[in-house]
């Protein structure tokens, strides 16, 4: 990005003004300030230490300003675009039904389960916490001795290191 300390004329500084007062968000309201100090003839540098921030802040904000006036200041929103998706719990009744069938379920497993029976792309997280949120435990697989033979579990301890094991 060109870095240019000049300001472009789109507004009077009694409307930069009003806008600042005006403006519910802080981070916003502290750019206007910073394009105020600007067309009031204070360096990239003096309003960096005016507001405790980097001058390298201050410049990228005359840079938006120029491109697109107090509109360009504005913080983007952040988050998913769509929203946090709201899953129906039936849903989730309905793998904790089969679940309860037996076998091991792994989160993919879950993950493919819930594709396959009810056409929904689920984040593993998701899964995780609805399931943990209907009482299930989450169990890492792991390695179990052989039980019985005291040749096969002195085997299996010279083939499994401890820390493959989890708690």
């Amino acid at each position: 990005m060109k870095l240019h300390s000049t300001l472009c004329a789109h507004d009077s500084i009694i409307h930069l003004e009003t806008a600042a007062k005006k403006a519910r968000d802080p981070s916003l309201r502290v750019r206007i300030k910073a394009i105020l100090l600007r067309k009031n003839g204070k360096t990239p540098q003096q309003i960096a230490e005016s507001l405790v921030v980097t001058d390298r802040s201050v410049t990228e904000w005359i840079n938006k300003y120029n491109k697109g006036g107090l509109a360009a200041l504005a913080a983007k929103p952040s988050g998913r675009p769509e929203g946090n998706p709201k899953w129906d719990a039936a849903i989730f009744d309905d793998l904790a039904k089969e679940i309860d069938k037996g076998g091991y379920w792994s989160i993919p497993r879950m993950q493919e389960w819930l594709k396959q029976h009810k056409h929904k792309d689920i984040p593993e997280q998701t899964v995780w916490y609805r399931m943990d949120q209907l009482h299930y435990s989450y169990k890492g697989a792991r390695p179990h001795p052989v039980q019985g033979s005291r040749e096969k579990q002195d085997d299996f301890k010279k083939t499994v290191s401890p820390r493959s094991w989890s708690r």
